[in-house]
C-alpha cells in the first residue's frame, strides 16, 4: 500500500466515522500521524506490518478498545498508550519490546494483555493493578523473576497472586 493509499484510506475512514479499520499486512513500517482524525475507532488492526515505533498521536483514538499490534518490530510501548483509558484488548506480542512501563496500569479496563514473544525479563508489579485483566500472556520472553509455570499460564490471576 502506497503512502498516497493510505492516506486517501484514513480520509475516507474520519469522512464516514468507521469504527474499524484493518490496515493490517500492508506492508507499513510507520503509523501515520493522520490516524488520531479517527476519533470513532473502537478497534484497530496493523498486525504483521513493519512498525517500529507507536506514535504519540495514537493516544487521540480515546475510543479504542481493541488494538492489535502483534508482529512488528516495535522496541518501546510509549507512555501515551495509558490515554487509551477504554481499551480492553491490546495485541502486542511478537515485536522487540524489553520492558512494559508503569503506566500500563492505567489502562483500568483491559481484560487482555498479549505480550508473548518479545524481549521482556521483567513485569512491573503494577501490572498486578489491571484488576480487570482476564488474560496476560507473556510467554516466550525473557522472565526470569517468576517461576515458568506462571509464565507459560495465561491465568492471570497466578500471575496477580505472585506479585502480591
Amino acid at each position: 500500500m502506497t503512502q498516497d493509499e493510505l492516506l486517501a484510506l484514513i480520509e475516507q475512514a474520519a469522512a464516514e466515522g468507521w469504527t474499524e479499520l484493518d490496515l493490517s499486512e500492508k506492508g507499513l513500517t510507520e503509523i501515520p500521524e493522520a490516524i488520531a482524525n479517527l476519533s470513532n475507532l473502537t478497534t484497530l488492526y496493523l498486525h504483521s506490518n513493519q512498525i517500529s515505533t507507536i506514535p504519540e498521536a495514537i493516544a487521540n483514538l480515546s475510543n479504542l478498545t481493541t488494538l492489535y499490534l502483534s508482529s512488528n518490530q516495535i522496541s518501546t510501548i510509549p507512555e501515551e498508550i495509558a490515554n487509551l483509558s477504554n481499551l480492553t484488548t491490546l495485541s502486542l506480542n511478537r515485536n522487540q519490546i524489553s520492558t512494559i512501563p508503569e503506566v500500563i496500569a492505567n489502562l483500568s479496563n483491559l481484560t487482555r494483555l498479549d505480550l508473548n514473544s518479545n524481549q521482556i525479563s521483567t513485569i512491573p508489579e503494577a501490572i498486578a493493578n489491571l484488576s480487570n485483566l482476564t488474560e496476560l500472556d507473556l510467554r516466550g520472553n525473557q522472565i526470569n523473576e517468576i517461576p515458568s509455570e506462571i509464565i507459560s499460564s495465561k491465568d492471570a490471576k497466578k500471575i496477580f497472586n505472585y506479585l502480591r
